[in-house]
């Protein structure tokens, strides 16, 4: 554990005698301020002026096009995922909610109760209770896509327009 600050150190030192040996190297090539600034070819282009959007947008890191196609989809293709996307979600939720009305139906009942602590053992109440479960859980995820969805959208610049329905 002690040997691994003085191994870093180390590292940086090597790291520095090369990098100074390389300005070393440089600096005989540099031109003095006193020396002549070398005259263009006559066939060049002028060098490029520095201003504003050069600096905003180095040559390296250009920004999307902007055209239709962001993040991999055009404006058509955001719409229709995020319309699948809310349908599976709308699909599921009146799912949910008629399990929900089927499973009050089924245990509701004059003679339906249990003691405290006990569980139902009907049968049918015990499956419309694990198919319950099973599509909240499928809700869940489908809520959890739709939000991913809009990330992955907001990430790669769409238009809030190309989100709504």
């Amino acid at each position: 554990m002690r040997s691994l600050p003085h191994g870093l150190v180390a590292a940086v030192l090597a790291a520095c005698v090369v990098s100074g040996a390389a300005l070393a190297d440089t600096d005989a090539e540099t031109p003095k301020a006193t020396d002549p600034a070398p005259a263009p070819a006559p066939d060049a282009p002028p060098p490029k002026s520095l201003d504003l959007d050069r600096l905003l947008h180095p040559a390296a890191v250009r920004m999307q096009p902007s055209g239709s196609i962001l993040g991999g989809r055009d404006q058509k293709g955001w719409r229709a995922e995020f319309r699948r996307a809310r349908q599976e979600v709308s699909d599921l939720e009146g799912k949910v909610e008629t399990g929900q009305k089927n499973l009050r139906s089924a245990a509701a009942g004059e003679w339906n109760y249990t003691p405290a602590g006990g569980e139902a053992t009907d049968p049918e109440v015990l499956k419309l209770r694990a198919q319950l479960r099973r599509d909240r859980q499928s809700l869940e995820a489908s809520r959890q896509r739709l939000r991913d969805l809009g990330v992955e959208a907001s990430l790669a610049g769409v238009p809030e327009d190309w989100r709504t329905p």
